[in-house]
This record gives structure tokens, sequence and C-alpha cells, in this order.
């Protein structure tokens, strides 16, 4: 009995984390139904490569859930780094060139981000969605709304494959910066510094640790990745277009979410985040085949997040009043 009940306490406890999943496996079952190889080795493989960006912006986007803040800038980083790499690159012919000035502008913006919430204070919406405005605003002016074609081999090799037929670059940075991810919110100090301002800012503070350093470096980490996935994107698109990035923020924030991590931080884990990334590739990517117009695809696309969103909640309040029973009887 007591082999049985812990089993059940763990599967409880796991909840959140069970429920996205068998969601995602529901999204299967319907999506077989309309498209017979969607789970082909050819689709799987399409699958990654087209959320690879995103995955990596949920790295980042973690760190900044975990500690109990929000960053809608994500998407407009993407485009406006993608097209200072597009003009550098036009100008220069220097591909190696241009991909540092993505990066180093990538850490600016989250450096820049980072000072106005954790030293002045800001409310971390206010100043990721005024990014949001002003990055896409600076990208549509530099670029003149136009779209910047960049040709480089460099680029190139990232999406070309060097193994079994389908292993390349891009697949490899996405494991890296999960890896690089994990351990360093479950292996170092920043990492629990990070959870401990999700659950009491103000203990956290008291405790010793200088929260906002803390802050100001978890913003400028997950714009750096974001940096890393505008390469990523724009090695895949082959050009600087206008709408790369587009919704990329609100994307990460539902896959954070959506896995079981708490909204207003401190509780959380980077497998809830990989199974809500699950969840939302295999969404985007069973839409995607479906052949149904963009407006359609949003409509759904909606409905479905909502109605998991929902589900997820009712889950967890059933997790919480289960475990509280428990504790009381124990």
């Amino acid at each position: 009995m007591k082999t049985r009940s812990k089993f059940v306490d763990g599967l409880v406890y796991r909840l959140d984390v069970i429920t996205v999943l068998a969601l995602a496996a529901v999204l299967v079952v319907l999506f077989l139904n309309t498209n017979p190889l969607f789970l082909s080795i050819n689709n799987i493989y399409n699958l990654i490569q087209l959320n690879a960006a995103l995955i990596i912006v949920a790295v980042g986007m973690t760190f900044v859930v975990m500690s109990g803040n929000m960053d809608l800038s994500g998407g407009s980083v993407i485009v406006l780094t993608a097209s200072i790499t597009g003009v550098i690159f036009r100008s220069t012919g220097n591909i190696w060139l241009a991909l540092a000035a993505c990066l180093l502008t990538a850490v600016l913006i989250g450096a820049l981000n980072g000072f106005l919430i954790s030293f002045l204070n800001i409310n971390a919406v206010i100043v990721t969605l005024s990014c949001m405005v002003w990055a896409r605003g600076l990208a549509l002016g530099i670029t003149d709304a136009k779209s910047i074609v960049v040709s480089s081999p460099v680029l190139q090799t990232i999406y070309t494959p060097f193994a079994f037929g389908f292993i390349n670059i891009s697949m490899i940075i996405v494991v890296l910066c999960l890896l690089f991810g994990w351990f360093l919110l479950t292996k170092t100090k920043f990492g629990r510094y990070v959870k401990a301002l999700g659950e009491n800012e103000k203990a956290t503070a008291l405790a010793g640790v200088n929260t906002k350093l803390v802050k100001w470096g978890l913003f400028t980490l997950a714009a750096f990745l974001t940096g890393i996935a505008s390469i990523v994107d724009l090695a895949r698109l082959g050009s600087a277009v206008v709408t790369i990035g587009d919704g990329m923020e609100l994307n990460a924030i539902v896959a954070v979410v959506i896995g079981g991590n708490r909204l207003s931080g401190g509780k959380g884990s980077f497998g809830k985040t990989i199974a809500g990334l699950l969840f939302m590739c295999i969404l985007s990517n069973g839409l995607s085949t479906m052949g149904v117009t963009d407006d359609k695809i949003y409509l759904i696309k909606g409905g479905i997040i909502l109605a998991a969103l929902v589900i997820q909640m009712l889950s967890n309040r059933f997790r919480l009043n289960y475990l509280r029973r428990r504790n009381e009887f124990d």
C-alpha cells in the first residue's frame, strides 16, 4: 500500500507535465487523422527545424518567468538583430562581422532592459513592451521595410545535414542551449538566485544576494539567447524579413507556462519548459500541414492554447488539493 501510495503521489506531483504531454499526444492523434505522414522522419525533422529559434528563446524565457518577470521584446529583438546583420553584411560582405554585431546588439538591448528594470525599478512589462515597439520600428527604419538577402556559405551550413542525413548545426545549437540553460538553472548559484527572486525578492535581498545584479544578468542572458535564435532563424530563411520573429515572445511565454512553470515565478523546471515546447511545436507544425488559411490557423491555435491552459489550471488545482490533503493526513 505504501509503495502504491508513493507511486500515486509521484504521478500527482508531476501532474502538470503529465497533463501537457497527454494534450500533446491528443494533438498527434488528431493531426495523424488529417496527415498520415505527421510522424514521419521528414516531418519530425521539419518540426525541429521550424521551431529551433522558438526553443532557444524559450530557454531564456524560462529564467525570466522563473524570476517572476516578463519579457515581451523577444520577437522585436530578433527582427532588429537580423536586420542589423543584413545591413552590415550588405555593406561589408563580412558575415562574421555581421554575426558579431547581431549578438552584440542583442546583449546591449538585454543589458539596457535589465538596467531599467533592476536598477531603476521600472516594471518589466512596461520596459520590454516599449522595447518591442521601438526595436521593431528601428528595424523597419534601417531596412526601409524591405527584406535583405543574406546569402553566405556560413549561414547555409547551419541547416546543412552532416550526419545521418538530418543532423545539422542548428540541432546542435538547440541541444547546447537547452543543456546550458538546464545546467545554469539547476547547478549554479545564479540559477538558485533566479528561483529565489520569484519566491520572495525582498527575502532574497535580505539574505545577502545582490538581486539587482541577478535580475540584470538574467535579462541580458535572455537577450543573448534571443540573438542566437535570430542567427538560426536568419539562416533558415536566408534573408532578414520584416516578419521574422513575429509573435516569438508570446509563443515562448506560452510554452514555458503551459508546461507547468508558475507565471508568478519561483516554481518550475526545464523539464516543464521542454514539455510545453513539445506541445507548442506539435501544434504549430500540425496546423501548418492542414492547408488552412492564416486567419483560421490563428483562430484554431488560439482556441487550442486557451483550452490547454484551462485544462492545465484545473489539473494544478487538483494536484495542489491532493497534496494538501495528503500532508494533512500525514
